[in-house]
């Protein structure tokens, strides 16, 4: 393993500084995450460059920065890639069901993997686009990273946005033109909230729909 204490000393430093409280076993299992991460991505390329240096701010705590905002104890991945934020946020919070849905077969294999290796039992990975998706029991709360524009992932997403689930929406800059192109009906409902990750140099907002 490559300097996982320290890896763990910048999580649970970073944490600390935006007010949350994560205990050894959550961060040890997070770090343990990185790992297997950076070991996968070697061969199978799951989520471009990772540069260790900076991973706890811009992967485990930016995921983190949207815990405040979920709602109930039920929520949906859209597009979980290689696990952010579905997989740092059912660490942190295991008394949740987590949903973690991919289109792609080998993302999928490693998110298994991963929530195996982490003894993660609260956790599932799909393999499916979002538009096809039909659970049978729906969420309490929706999150997306880096997924599609605003109007895209809203319209792609409309079968799963009954009555009294929140939609969380990661962004990095304000996205004025992605709001500005919504209807006005999603329009009027979409609330910016800015986040704060520490350790990363750039700007972070969370969209928020509530049905």
């Amino acid at each position: 393993m490559h300097d996982q204490q320290e890896l763990a000393n910048q999580l649970s430093t970073g944490s600390a500084r935006a007010g949350w409280t994560l205990d050894e076993p959550a961060t040890q299992r997070c770090t343990q995450f990185l790992e297997l991460l950076y070991t996968w991505n070697k061969v199978h390329n799951l989520t471009g460059a990772l540069c260790r240096s900076d991973a706890v701010s811009r992967h485990l705590l930016d995921s983190l920065s949207i815990a405040p905002l979920l709602k109930g104890q039920r929520h949906l991945d859209i597009g979980a890639g290689a696990g952010f934020p579905g997989l740092p946020l059912a660490i942190c919070r295991p008394s949740d069901q987590w949903t973690l849905l991919d289109s792609r077969g080998k993302r999928v294999a490693f998110l298994r993997q991963a929530c195996a290796t982490l003894e993660l039992t609260s956790v599932e990975a799909v393999h499916s686009r979002v538009e096809n998706y039909r659970p049978t029991e729906n969420f309490d709360t929706l999150v997306s990273r880096a997924v599609a524009a605003l109007p895209t992932l809203m319209d792609m997403t409309r079968h799963l946005c009954g009555e009294g689930v929140r939609v969380i929406v990661m962004k990095g800059i304000f996205p004025e033109t992605e709001i500005r192109e919504l209807p006005d009906s999603l329009r009027r409902r979409a609330d910016v909230v800015r986040l704060e990750v520490p350790g990363l140099n750039a700007e972070r907002h969370a969209v928020v729909f509530d049905n």
